[in-house]
């Protein structure tokens, strides 16, 4: 694909994002396809700033949770860009349910391929070059959206993530996450602790 074919699929990717009203829940489908295509895609992290706000909780198979979007940015956005810059998110599935006074509450499943850029840095260390095909890894996401001091955010993300087969692969170390029973397994635990210290 060239220049021209690129910046006419990025222009209308950002038409329906910068029109979209979130009026039923397909558009809200639609709209949120749309957005992870131009950050993880088209490279526009800023983007994070319009969805993310300091009330998202994040939930990150293997990483653990954190509270607020600009968390989310600089510490798992921006550091991919420069090992993963060809990715590709292939859509597999997005759903939502709810509405306009409501919120809504969506899922998606992607499955990632590209190239693992030979020497991009990353908090993994350095790329490989390695092919990464679709369907080698899924990651699946939910979200729920909810109005907050009167814009659209999302309040709650699950993420259930392939990227330690991919970790793996460009660091040959130890498997980076935990398996997701272990991961929330190690919730429970956390949260059974903390109500114990409160009492």
């Amino acid at each position: 694909m060239g220049r021209k074919e690129v910046l006419a699929e990025r222009r209308a990717l950002e038409e329906y994002y910068y029109n979209c009203k979130l009026e039923t829940p397909e558009e809200a489908a639609k709209q949120f396809e749309v957005y992870t295509r131009l950050i993880w895609e088209f490279h526009q992290a800023g983007l994070c700033y319009d969805y993310y706000c300091d009330h998202t909780v994040t939930h990150l198979e293997g990483v653990g949770t954190w509270v607020g979007g600009k968390d989310a940015l600089e510490v798992e956005t921006l550091p991919t860009f420069s090992l993963y810059p060809s990715k590709k998110c292939n859509f597999k599935e997005i759903y939502a349910v709810g509405d306009p006074e409501h919120g809504y509450h969506f899922g998606q499943i992607t499955s990632n391929s590209g190239v693992v850029s030979r020497g991009g840095a990353s908090a993994d260390g350095l790329g490989d070059g390695s092919v990464f095909h679709e369907d080698s890894a899924y990651c699946l996401c939910e979200c729920y959206v909810e109005k907050v001091e009167g814009r659209w955010c999302i309040v709650k993300e699950f993420v259930i993530n392939g990227q330690d087969a991919l970790r793996r692969r460009t660091r040959n170390l130890r498997p980076f996450a935990k398996s997701l029973l272990e991961f929330y397994d190690g919730l429970e635990e956390t949260k059974a602790k903390t109500e114990e210290e409160a009492e």
